[in-house]
């Protein structure tokens, strides 16, 4: 028994001593050099990454995807200070790995166009993994000089001062009035009856109802004049048609009673 309690607490006692590298970080975290991490990313997943002198490695990198997919992936380098000193955006076509295909055994150079002027790979103290690279750079390496990896990313002014505040604050205030108002008349009037296609004919029957109605009592208050019948002679050339007429008349009658 004591033989087992005493091999328990060397065991112990080397892993306090030894310190462990592997690690778990995310994307954009500050990973020290010499410590080997794995990283998982909606399309590839880094197995086994680390840095030292100046050969970025990965024990393998697997597509986890559903489709075919060239290598990727950004790498942020940073010195003592934790400040950016250069990226490594890669991408190689020529490295295409199918669904679920893993490629083992990877290494990436770190090169002088990589860095900051003036830097070495000796510079680079910590190294994250950025992204997976999707568009595909292979540019941008001075990107993000001088930044933190919490800066990285973000806007470079992001603050508004106090008169772009307070015009923002007015439209917003404008548009809660204007959300309140619109709420108010669709939940409590009929304002916004005529939403699908039944009230919109409805409406429209009303409409035409209401102006039928009013053709009606316009005809009854105000009825149309008749018609001016046309004459086609006037009055005096009646007149002496008629006279003409009667006498033709009396002249036939009397002829009628001679022969009689």
């Amino acid at each position: 028994m004591k033989k087992i309690f005493l091999g328990l607490l060397i065991l112990i006692t080397i892993g306090i001593v030894i310190p462990v590298k592997a690690a778990n970080y995310e994307f954009k975290e500050l990973i020290p050099s010499n410590t080997t991490t794995t990283i998982r990313g909606e399309t590839f997943l880094y197995k086994g990454v680390s840095y030292n002198n100046g050969v970025i490695k990965f024990d393998s990198i697997k597509n986890n995807s559903k489709e075919g997919k060239a290598l990727s992936v950004s790498i942020g380098l940073f010195d003592a200070k934790k400040k950016n000193i250069g990226t490594i955006n890669f991408c190689s076509k020529d490295l295409l790995l199918n669904s679920k295909e893993e490629k083992s055994s990877f290494i990436i150079d770190v090169k002088g166009s990589n860095l900051e002027p003036g830097k070495t790979f000796k510079n680079i103290k910590y190294y994250s993994i950025l992204g997976e690279n999707e568009t595909c750079r292979v540019d941008g390496s001075t990107d993000y000089l001088g930044q933190t990896v919490e800066e990285i990313g973000m806007a470079k002014n992001n603050t508004l001062n106090s008169s772009e505040m307070m015009v923002v604050n007015i439209f917003k205030y404008i548009a809660i009035v204007l959300l309140v108002f619109f709420l108010y008349r669709f939940l409590f009037t009929n304002a916004y009856r005529n939403m699908d296609g039944d009230d919109v004919r409805q409406e429209y029957a009303y409409i035409n109802k209401e102006l039928r109605k009013g053709r009606e009592k316009e005809l009854r208050e105000n009825p149309p004049k008749p018609k001016e019948i046309k004459k086609d002679k006037s009055d005096k050339v009646v007149e002496q048609e008629k006279i003409q007429n009667e006498k033709d008349l009396r002249d036939d009658s009397d002829l009628h009673n001679m022969y009689k």
